[in-house]
């Protein structure tokens, strides 16, 4: 079944806050009459009993992949018809996960003619393509749910090169149009904007056919002037120091199972105290060189401010370390995601577009209930629609406001773009004004408290409530002053921080004033400063307070807030206390070509020249924080215990009417135990859809008999059945009252990280298993020469990897003795003026 998805130029709607997109979609209300999209595929023969109706809410992968999946279940075991109807809600003009994507205008002299321009560069080269926004890189070995289903759908991608640049930057506060200790509104005047040379850049060496390892450059080496040489290296050794015992220590945690006890001492082991990760950079004694590497790179892997990516539990990021580290590389989806959103969506029955979601609530009467569903959506034009279940796949925030039937009183511009697609309409897009006076401050949640408690979906606010959120831009530019100003130093990841910027956020506690004393007593110089390592002492002086518990259990008085946070509310994107990233287009998509670079700054605290801009989108941004964690479980939780009830239901005598909240699920990258990423929009699809299949028996819905054995469903159907066998498993020792069971942690963040390198290792041998009987079916039945075996592993170096991390730590020193020697003669070349490149990847 294949589904169309035309826009069609529509006329002006009023104005409503909410996103329907999972991975922060930046629109802010519908502009537009609502357009559908619907399969041509005829009515099938009604069946006892009927085809169920499934309502998904936003179009970000989420949404999609659920849709997707959805739409790929049968009736009677697979052998029947299509057993379940989905409806699919955007209230943008185009899918959710490509929607602040563009397509690159060709500065080149033809296009500027074919295009009626008088702008055209005779010596520029024609270009073409598109621009993921925001940035969609993923490494396999900490997305193997999304490999596989990408993989399944036909989208291919590539590796690309792990470089990076590390700098910072500094502001002129005599102009007196903004101060390096204002935490919002950096300036936009672009001479107050000092880029300074890197203080560690790396490029990457290729050591074996599936590896490469990545290296600091060292500086030229000055006979003159040794001392910044061996200062650096200085640096280089505390980074290295640290980089191999943090590597150390994730791997031995993650293969045994014990992530959640990472950073604390043997005693306090499986108490449910999560350490954060400045409690563990503190009391584990991590150099400042270190953390000036180690802080900015994953606030910009997790798009937060310092002062959020200090509250994330050392274990969320640690077990990206011991997953993606050394040996992980960075992908990028060959076409761009469009390519994802196209082949999702081919066969989801209908789409709305334009069309925002503005209440849920029960079917008044018992027949409409029975014959089309007993939740009923209602439109911001006034539209019922009745559905078994209604599925958001928004962010948390946008889904409890929903709920509530509360707006935004902050909504986000929709994106800016200097030169719009073929067939688009201006009021799809936002002003530059618009984008230049956005909040950057995310706006508290639903109100909880000012809510009835028998209010119907009372409890799923409540959980929603603590899931919080950072606002980030997201600009694209030709703003070469964003980089190096050495251009032999540009990588594809060019992270800056301001120099005063405190990448530990660090709050007055009694932890950082005794730290404060022996680094003073130490007073040794550091790789970026000359000073002594400040950054692990320092208050903060790039943005608000920041009060968080402290490793010593003391509590700084704080409010909770209700985005789930003890920081006050803040922003990464514009805020002195954060790092921006900005990423070579060109690098990843040789279709841009070279001569133009075409560059994506995300959390850009400094704003780029206007006449280079191409593009701006705002984002609201998942973060973690120990609550959000418990709300990981809470509503994970609560969506298992509606399956049962609505499972009860229909096996009860009568009709089984069960609560409206009952038939409300909800997906997202929020909705995981991980990292907020691509990774947990995938898995809590599947979830979802496990649960739906589960509390309709009678349906009996399972992927079609003659679905491809490539596809999603077939190649999943090992892990879900591992799924289920694991539950059935706690369930059992539940009720036995097991001793080991009672030990451990059952939540579903416990099982996660206690399992989940396990399963990946498991999954990598069903691969394998299924590679192989691809390979003797093919050989069955076709020609010698036509066969095309797959070479490599699934998750790419996972499959190298054993679950003894001495024996991984003996083979990561071996492959880096290789890479020195390159990185060796890199260095010798290029001190006496040569190009070392050719060694290199970079």
């Amino acid at each position: 079944m294949s589904s169309t998805t035309t826009d069609i130029p529509v006329s002006t709607l009023p104005s409503s806050p909410f996103t329907t997109t999972d991975d922060h979609s930046p629109f802010n209300t519908p502009t537009a009459q609502p357009t559908t999209a619907s399969s041509s595929t005829a009515t099938p023969t009604s069946l006892p009993p009927r085809k169920l109706r499934v309502a998904v809410v936003g179009s970000g992968l989420a949404g999609l992949t659920v849709a997707h999946l959805l739409s790929s279940l049968h009736l009677e075991d697979g052998q029947g018809d299509q057993g379940i109807d989905v409806e699919l809600f955007e209230k943008a003009h185009k899918l959710g996960m490509d929607a602040a994507s563009l397509s690159v205008t060709c500065p080149c002299q033809k296009c500027a003619l074919a295009a009626g321009r008088s702008d055209g560069d005779p010596n520029h080269e024609h270009v073409e393509g598109r621009m993921d926004v925001p940035m969609r890189s993923f490494f396999a070995e900490y997305y193997p749910n999304l490999v596989r289903l990408y993989r399944a759908i036909g989208v291919k991608f590539h590796d690309a090169d792990n470089t990076l640049a590390c700098f910072d930057v500094t502001f002129d506060s005599e102009s007196g149009e903004s101060s390096p200790s204002t935490k919002y509104r950096p300036s936009r005047n672009h001479r107050n904007v000092n880029v300074e040379s890197p203080y560690l850049s790396s490029r990457s060496y290729k050591v074996s056919s599936d590896h490469t390892i990545t290296l600091p450059d060292l500086p030229s080496l000055s006979v003159l002037n040794p001392y910044p040489f061996g200062r650096r290296l200085l640096g280089y050794y505390r980074i290295a120091r640290d980089y191999v015992r943090m590597l150390a220590v994730s791997k031995e945690f993650m293969t045994q199972g014990r992530m959640m006890d990472i950073g604390k001492n043997p005693s306090e082991w499986g108490n449910g105290r999560q350490v954060s990760l400045r409690e563990f950079l503190v009391n584990g004694q991590y150099s400042h060189d270190f953390s000036a590497f180690f802080v900015p790179l994953f606030a910009c892997v997790c798009t937060c401010s310092f002062e959020r990516m200090m509250e994330f539990p050392a274990c969320v990021v640690l077990e990206y370390v011991a997953r993606c580290m050394p040996f992980g590389r960075m992908q990028f989806v060959s076409s761009g995601v469009r390519e994802v959103t196209e082949n999702l969506s081919k066969n989801i029955g209908t789409i709305h577009y334009n069309t925002m979601v503005e209440k849920i609530i029960e079917a008044q009467d018992a027949k409409e209930a029975n014959e089309k569903g007993p939740i009923v959506l209602i439109d911001s034009f006034g539209v019922r629609r009745s559905f078994d279940h209604v599925i958001f796949a928004t962010q948390a925030n946008q889904a409890a406001a929903t709920l509530a039937g509360q707006h935004s009183s902050k909504p986000l511009p929709k994106p800016f773009v200097t030169s719009r697609e073929v067939g688009d309409v201006e009021s799809n897009y936002g002003r530059r004004e618009e984008h230049d006076s956005a909040d950057p401050e995310t706006p508290q949640g639903v109100k909880v408290d000012s809510l009835a408690s028998d209010h119907p979906f009372y409890t799923q606010m409540k959980t929603l409530a603590k899931f919080p959120y950072e606002r980030t831009q997201v600009v694209c530019h030709t703003d070469t002053s964003f980089l190096p100003k050495d251009p032999a130093a540009w990588r594809l990841l060019n992270i800056a921080k301001a120099t005063n910027a405190d990448i530990l956020a660090t709050p007055f506690d009694e932890v950082a004033a005794e730290l404060a004393k022996t680094k003073r007593r130490a007073s040794t110089d550091t790789l970026v400063s000359n000073s002594d390592d400040s950054g692990l002492r320092k208050r903060n002086t790039g943005s608000g307070d920041a009060a968080s518990t402290t490793s010593s259990g003391a509590s700084s008085p704080t409010t909770l807030n209700n985005s789930g946070s003890s920081t006050p509310v803040s922003t990464a994107s514009q805020s002195y206390n954060s790092a921006m990233a900005t990423h070579i287009m060109n690098n990843t998509a040789s279709s841009l070509g070279s001569t133009t670079k075409f560059l994506q700054t995300t959390n850009p605290i400094f704003q780029p020249k206007p006449e280079t801009v191409i593009s701006s989108a705002w984002f609201e941004r998942a973060v973690v924080n120990p609550e959000s964690m418990k709300a990981v479980d809470e509503l994970s939780q609560q969506m298992d215990e509606q399956a049962e009830r609505l499972l009860a239901g229909q096996q009860a005598e009568g009709n089984g009417l069960t609560s409206v909240s009952d038939r409300v699920w909800f997906v997202g990258s929020y909705a995981y135990p991980g990292i907020p990423l691509l990774e947990g929009c995938v898995v809590s699809a599947v979830q979802v859809m496990e649960r739906i299949i589960s509390c309709s028996p009678a349906h009996r819905l399972d992927a079609a008999v003659d679905a491809p054995e490539g596809s999603f469903l077939r190649r999943d159907a090992p892990m879900r059945e591992r799924r289920r066998r694991r539950k059935e498993e706690q369930d059992l020792a539940a009720k036995l009252g097991g001793q080991d069971l009672e030990e451990q942690d059952q939540s579903p963040s416990g099982v996660y990280f206690r399992t989940a390198w396990k399963d990946t290792l498991e999954d990598e041998q069903i691969w394998e298993q299924q590679e192989r009987a691809r390979l003797e079916k093919e050989k069955a039945t076709a020609a010698d020469g036509e066969i095309s075996e797959k070479k490599g592993h699934f998750l790419s170096a996972v499959g190298l990897w054993t679950s003894n991390v001495y024996v991984e730590v003996a083979w990561m020193l071996l492959l880096y003795l290789l890479a020195i020697f390159q990185w060796w003669m890199v260095f010798l070349i290029e001190s006496f003026g040569f190009d070392g490149s050719r060694w290199a990847m970079a």
